[in-house]
């Protein structure tokens, strides 16, 4: 399944292209903000199904209404399998646990199987829609780039791994990947700009002289913003929103770092670790966006050991996607709020580990700038 995944992207253009709809979610978004008027939200209510609807809107061509019930159904379903198959659950380092069935029933796997297929009901009801209005000649989203390229693949090759089981499974990774992480990043960029103001007004001040108060702020403004740039390099760093990868297994025998793999081994990447080793990191438990930059500030700097989509061949293949959604969001909402928690809230930096690592649960105030 996995293997498709990219390259159904890189067929995809307009993942990455058309960014039309994800500005209009984004304006959408900050409208949410302010009817608010700077009293003390939980962010993650508003900020899901923004997060969702780029993600359906990339799949499916559509995005849902905050209040819809087939987005509300989807993003529930989505929080409470992230739970059940949390980064901690026993499943993952012990595997052989899924094939008793008490087990499973204990660590709430069927529930989060039937919620897996409620989700799925879902997928497979929007492919079928696909299938009957698919026109080659105007690819609206992925589902219908993956069925034009399935069936080029299966006139070639009747045993191709292109098939419609499969791009449902393509299609639950990534709106649940896409989604997930994204909202995860953008959270934690918000609770550290409340926590350090300092750094808050010094983004603002490079917005001002780079974007502007009025003009929707664009992807290619990165790379005249390194402090704004070199902020959400280091949160992603610091609090490394995947910690651990997802399980692989070695395809053929072979040796890392002197210890011999056999075929079949499973591995896990440890992204907290390289992170916060203090052999390639200064401080690596400390806040420091200039680790990213040039002495003289203008350029970005990033290191081999910076890998928060993974890196190689099984690296995420959503990550210019998701960089660019982080990076808009995050200077959009600087652009028009100021970022501050409620009087006499203390931050704490300790996360909350399910799949992801999200910020601390809290209350953050986005109070309109004149």
């Amino acid at each position: 399944m996995h293997i498709n995944i990219p390259l159904c992207v890189r067929n995809a253009s307009f993942l990455v292209k058309d960014r039309g709809g994800l500005v209009e979610e984004i304006n959408h978004f900050q409208e949410v903000l302010k009817s608010f008027k700077g009293q003390p939200i939980d962010l993650v209510a508003p900020l899901t199904p923004s997060m969702s609807n780029n993600i359906s809107t990339l799949i499916f061509g559509e995005r849902y209404d905050y209040d819809d019930p087939e987005r509300k159904s989807l993003d529930r379903n989505l929080d409470e399998v992230c739970k059940i198959i949390g980064q901690t659950a026993v499943h993952i380092f012990f595997p052989w646990i899924k094939h008793i069935p008490f087990l499973l029933n204990w660590l709430g796997f069927e529930k989060g199987y039937k919620l897996f297929k409620v989700s799925n009901d879902i997928f497979r009801k929007k492919v079928e829609e696909h299938k009957k209005t698919l026109d080659k000649k105007t690819i609206r989203d992925f589902i219908d780039s993956y069925l034009v390229e399935m069936e080029v693949r299966q006139k070639k090759d009747a045993k191709t791994s292109f098939k419609e089981e499969v791009l449902l499974g393509c299609v639950s990774d990534i709106f649940g990947g896409g989604s997930e992480t994204v909202r995860v990043s953008i959270g934690w960029l918000m609770y550290t700009m409340a926590a350090f103001p300092d750094v808050q007004k010094k983004v603002q001040k490079e917005i001002l002289e780079v974007i502007g108060p009025d003009r929707n702020p664009e992807y290619q403004d990165q790379k005249s913003m390194p402090f704004s740039h070199a902020v959400l390099l280091e949160v992603m760093r610091w609090k490394s929103i995947v910690p651990l990868n997802v399980l692989r297994y070695t395809l053929a025998d072979t040796n890392v770092a002197g210890y011999d793999l056999p075929a079949g081994t499973i591995v896990m990447a440890n992204f907290w670790a390289v992170h916060h080793d203090p052999r390639h990191w200064e401080y690596p438990d400390s806040f420091k966006p200039e680790r990213f930059l040039t002495p003289d500030g203008k350029s970005i700097v990033k290191s081999p050991h910076y890998m928060p989509f993974s890196i190689g061949k099984r690296a995420c293949p959503g990550e210019t996607m998701a960089y660019m959604e982080i990076f808009l969001y995050f200077v959009s909402i600087l652009q028009k709020f100021d970022v501050r928690f409620p009087e006499g809230y203390k931050p704490t930096f300790e996360g909350i580990l399910t799949i992801t690592y999200k910020p601390p649960s809290s209350k953050i105030r986005f109070i309109p700038k004149n």
